[in-house]
């Protein structure tokens, strides 16, 4: 197959491909008679000089699919917006908008302003065909949205992050050693295909590089043209028929993937999948709109967005020097180099703008790219700042229509740049900066040249914290390689990666989420080898009076189960000692065993007191075996409750104690621990412990201090729910304190530390809180978001 720089074909002058006959369009829909909006389009606004008629604006030239426009659209967008906001195109026939408000009225509009036929200017609307979600209409858009709307939720996205961190490490070193690179060749193109190939399940091998090749072959233009070419005609049906084959295996051989999804979706009741998936159905128009708007926009947002950074070595520094900044970044970049230049709507009804009418019937461009530069909404508009405060912009789109997977995108770059800068160092243009031939729509580049010191990059490594101590973590989709009774009621499961890749590093105390289907998410301790990256190893108790998850574990999971994996987050890490007493009861084993070894490794002195009801219900024991007399077996049955007086009686300064296991152990070695040196205890609980009256039994403030803004938390809702319902995603599992997925930091206030993570002395300092469980004992927190 051939590369991605080699895949594409570059359109050449109109003569060089034969014009195709534009496919006939049918005519929307009209909007019955209704009283104009309070915030409606009709009318202009006191102190701005009107425009009467067209030949006003004459001088005014405004052509999307000219070459000279789309190398440098900003001085037509200077004009359009002041001597021609209401603009017309005679020789395309279209309408455009090019002021902020009257574009993000015209998109908060969607009675008035309708998607069919299509959003682009071109025939890219004959590509996508029914079911592909920016070209249609209520009520049907929102029933085929929402089959995917949950997937696409910052809260599902969150979870790649760890994902395309690894896919970007891996891409940059392909060139750091260089001192050269085409960023847009070899990252910005390839980032988002291998995070959206694997978002949707796509094969690996040959069937990506035919995608890619199709991809590109699909956007083949000719300059001054707004038809396909037959390249194009060719590579787009090439690509749905294969889209239709690989739902059609997903309805044969499900997998855990989007494909699936969509081809198991209902909508009222009715499959959304027809018997025979054709190329032409409406569940391959999603897959064929969805795989085509999550590249190449990313792909523009990332070429774009190095560009400008690349004139600006002192806007680099800062954003190295201070990652927080990089989030503000990205939304400059957004609003700068719009990626979707224009979105095209068909009016519904008359509309009377500035002196201007615009029929019934008549297209009309939504110019974002304009809109993103008018200097009424922005002060300095014309300038590329990364380091502007967050503002509002419409890069993607607003209101119903507004881009479905722009949380993807969004990840995408801020942790392109977040690897890159750091890794790069000072970078500097040194070549072609060419644009991507694509639809007017789009903002994308084809080539950029850049240099940089490869001595520093050889060096440097990213200032962004591993899996272990990051928010987000790892999804993975992994296997069970072997399933086996370790005791009665106990089974260990050995999980490897699908694709047979090393696993991300873990530490002894470190736990993972396993994602078991119908809602189940799980914490297990990870109980294997951290020094083998093959696998993941966990140890689960059937527990039948349970929350479900181990009942499915045991009824469910053999050799060959697909599962999803979340982690390694450690909140249990084993601290240098030169003297340990472990203690460990029932399924807490499994924390405890790799800490053994590492402490056996480092030539410390330790002791183990295992407790279990039974010896039959103590797992590992053949493991455990070769220590010796270090590890004392304490069956219930046989020995009764473990000594703990005789064992934690004395505190020692030169020893740390770890303990895990249920809630009774976990308490009576609390209550022994009092007279130990502080963090001389370190404990993991399975279950939270019990908490009493909330220290502030009334509503709290909480502030955003990212964005300044302040919300209310009542009695008798979560810190994490009201979050939520602000559209702040915090990315949550347990929901009860016991996992530390939704540790989030503080920085001001005092929290009501109700969670079984922390440690006393964590709990003192009020940096962090988890905040599906904790409050405030302050009448206001700030809160790192």
């Amino acid at each position: 197959m051939t590369s991605v720089a080699a895949s594409r074909s570059t359109p050449g002058p109109p003569s060089s491909t034969p014009r195709t006959p534009r496919p006939s369009r049918s005519t929307p829909p009209t909007a019955p008679d209704r009283p104009a909006r309070t915030r409606d389009l009709d009318a202009t606004r006191e102190g701005e000089r009107p425009v009467t008629t067209q030949q006003d604006v004459s001088s005014v030239v405004y052509d999307p699919f000219s070459v000279a426009f789309q190398e440098d659209p900003f001085p037509v967008y200077e004009r359009l917006r002041e001597d021609a906001p209401v603009y017309r195109s005679e020789k395309w026939g279209f309408w455009a908008l090019s002021r902020y408000d009257d574009v993000r009225a015209a998109l908060l509009d969607p009675e008035t302003f309708k998607n069919h036929p299509g959003i682009d200017l071109d025939a890219t609307n004959d590509q996508g065909g029914e079911g592909n979600i920016p070209n249609l209409d209520n009520p049907r858009h929102d029933e085929i949205r929402n089959v995917v709307q949950r997937l696409f939720m910052p809260r599902s996205i969150a979870r790649l992050e760890d994902a395309v961190r690894r896919i970007t490490r891996r891409t940059v070193d392909g060139f750091a050693h260089r001192g050269t690179a085409d960023l847009a060749q070899e990252l910005s193109w390839p980032l988002p295909y291998e995070v959206f190939f694997d978002f949707l399940g796509l094969p690996d091998g040959d069937d990506r590089e035919q995608l890619i090749t199709w991809s590109h072959g699909l956007k083949d233009r000719v300059p001054d043209d707004d038809t396909l070419t037959p390249l194009a005609i060719h590579s787009t049906v090439s690509s749905r028929e294969y889209i239709a084959d690989l739902l059609m295996q997903r309805r044969v051989h499900p997998r855990n993937d989007l494909l699936t999804h969509v081809v198991q979706a209902e909508i009222n009741g009715i499959p959304l999948a027809e018997p025979e998936i054709e190329q032409a159905s409406e569940i391959v128009g999603l897959v064929f709109g969805l795989y085509l708007a999550g590249i190449e926009t990313t792909a523009g947002l990332l070429s774009t967005l190095f560009q400008e950074l690349a004139a600006r070595p002192d806007q680099q520094r800062a954003l190295r020097e201070d990652p927080s900044l990089i989030r503000n970044a990205v939304e400059e970049g957004l609003r700068f180099r719009t990626p979707l230049q224009l979105t095209v709507r068909t009016a519904t009804r008359d509309v009377e703008l500035h002196g201007v009418t615009i029929p019934a019937g008549d297209r009309v461009a939504m110019v974002i790219g304009a809109a993103n530069h008018d200097p009424r909404q922005y002060e300095r508009a014309g300038e590329f700042d990364a380091l502007r405060p967050n503002v509002r912009h419409l890069g993607f789109g607003e209101g119903l229509h507004g881009c479905l997977g722009n949380p993807l995108a969004r990840l995408e770059a801020r942790v392109a740049l977040e690897e890159v800068l750091p890794r790069l160092g000072e970078y500097r243009i040194s070549g072609r900066v060419e644009r991507y031939p694509s639809t007017p729509n789009m903002a994308v580049l084809d080539h950029l040249d850049i240099e940089f010191d490869p001595a520093h990059a050889s060096a440097a490594q990213s200032s962004v914290p591993s899996a272990d101590h990051r928010h987000a973590p790892t999804s993975l989709p992994m296997v069970v390689e072997e399933r086996v009774e370790v005791s009665d009621q106990v089974v260990a499961l050995t999980l490897t990666s699908r694709d047979g890749s090393d696993l991300p590093p873990w530490q002894p105390g470190a736990h993972v989420d396993l994602v078991l289907g119908d809602g189940l998410v799980r914490q297990y301790s990870l109980s294997g080898d951290p020094a083998d990256r093959s696998c993941y190893r966990v140890g689960i108790l059937h527990e039948p009076d349970g929350r479900g998850g181990s009942t499915f574990v045991h009824t469910s999971l053999r050799d060959g189960s697909r599962v999803e994996v979340r982690g390694p987050r450690n909140h249990f890490a084993l601290e240098e000692s030169p003297q340990y007493v472990f203690i460990a009861g029932g399924i807490g084993i499994t924390p405890i065993l790799p800490m053994v070894a590492q402490a056996e490794a480092a030539g410390a002195d330790w002791t183990l007191v295992y407790g279990g009801r039974t010896r039959a219900t103590m797992a590992f024991l053949d493991e455990l075996a070769a220590y010796g007399d270090r590890v004392v077996l304490w069956p219930q049955d046989e020995r009764g409750h473990i000594d703990l007086d005789s064992l934690l009686g004395e505190p020692r300064a030169d020893t740390l104690v770890y303990v895990c296991g249920p809630s009774p152990l976990l308490d009576a070695v609390e209550e022994r621990c009092r007279a130990w040196p502080e963090n001389a205890l370190h404990l993991e609980r399975f279950a939270a412990k019990p908490v009493g009256a909330p220290a502030l039994d009334e509503p709290f403030e909480v502030e955003l201090s990212r964005s300044g803004r302040v919300l209310s938390v009542p009695t008798d809702r979560s810190v994490v729910e009201v979050l939520d319902d602000a559209g702040v995603v915090v990315l949550t599992s347990c929901g009860e304190g016991t996992c530390g997925t939704c540790e989030t930091q503080v920085l001001d206030g005092v929290p009501d530390h109700r969670d079984s993570v922390l440690t006393p002395a964590e709990q003192r300092r009020n940096d962090c809180m988890m905040v599906c469980v904790s409050r405030s004992c302050s009448p206001r927190l700030v809160l790192d978001l």
